[in-house]
């Protein structure tokens, strides 16, 4: 389906990122796993794809630093010999949740910087490319907390979330004469290695009982909605923010 496309993921290395990367190389693309800290998952991965015969190529990088993600995006296009044409934003972090009123403004903005400055780079960075191919593709994951208000002490995940929705809606207009689309993916409660640091058993369980299909996501599900926004088949859509969430909330 995505046979000669360059597809650029960032968070490659784990948890939905890592599903999204496994689902586009096996759907033929040429996929970069970009990772910051997670080196060791992010070569487990591609020992493992490459052993399936897939194409997969690392980068680290820190999303938040503009001159990472301008070598980053520059060794990827002289690698392929072309392009980024796919970009999916989804490396995202919920540091340290604590009370607005206590919270560092270092803590704030590095929050914001991963979640929200990130997304805003890579596309910065890869429009250009994109522009000379005659059109792309830009999907950035977001969160259901950008809708919901998140958990305690989280205002600086919701409000980096809230701020990507917004960007991918201004962002799909300003580049849709160029036939490059910009969509959004709200998982709800995925498991993740994330929900190790964020919650504990119990909380889980009630998280669940409050979701209409009565089980938590899976990161896969969540990586084949990416992969159709993608796809041609979601030509004719843009600016959109597509909920997977098991019913958990519904607007």
């Amino acid at each position: 389906m995505f046979e000669g496309q360059l597809v650029f993921v960032t968070g490659g290395a784990t948890g939905i990122g890592a599903a999204v990367v496994e689902r586009f190389a096996e759907l033929d693309a040429d996929v970069v796993c970009c990772y910051h800290h997670s080196r060791a998952g992010a070569e487990a991965l591609a020992a493992r794809l490459r052993a399936s015969g897939l194409s997969i190529y690392l980068v680290q990088a820190d999303v938040s630093d503009s001159r990472q993600v301008a070598a980053a995006v520059e060794a990827t296009a002289a690698h392929f010999g072309r392009p980024i044409g796919v970009l999916v934003n989804n490396a995202g972090d919920n540091i340290d949740p604590q009370p607005v009123e206590s919270m560092p403004e270092e803590l704030w903005d590095r929050v914001i910087g991963i979640n929200l400055t990130g997304p805003f780079l890579l596309a910065r960075h890869c429009i250009p490319g994109m522009k000379t191919l005659g059109g792309g593709r830009i999907i950035n994951v977001t969160s259901i907390s950008a809708r919901t208000g998140g958990g305690p002490g989280s205002a600086h995940y919701v409000a980096s979330k809230a701020g990507l929705e917004g960007f991918t809606r201004s962002l799909a207009k300003e580049l849709a004469p160029f036939n490059i689309t910009v969509n959004g993916v709200a998982p709800g409660l995925i498991y993740t290695p994330i929900h190790e640091r964020t919650n504990t058993p119990e909380s889980l369980e009630r998280l669940r009982q409050t979701i209409p299909l009565l089980r938590i996501g899976a990161a896969d599900e969540v990586a084949r909605v990416v992969t159709f926004l993608a796809s041609a088949d979601a030509s004719f859509m843009t600016g959109e923010i597509v909920a997977v969430n098991g019913g958990m909330r519904m607007d």
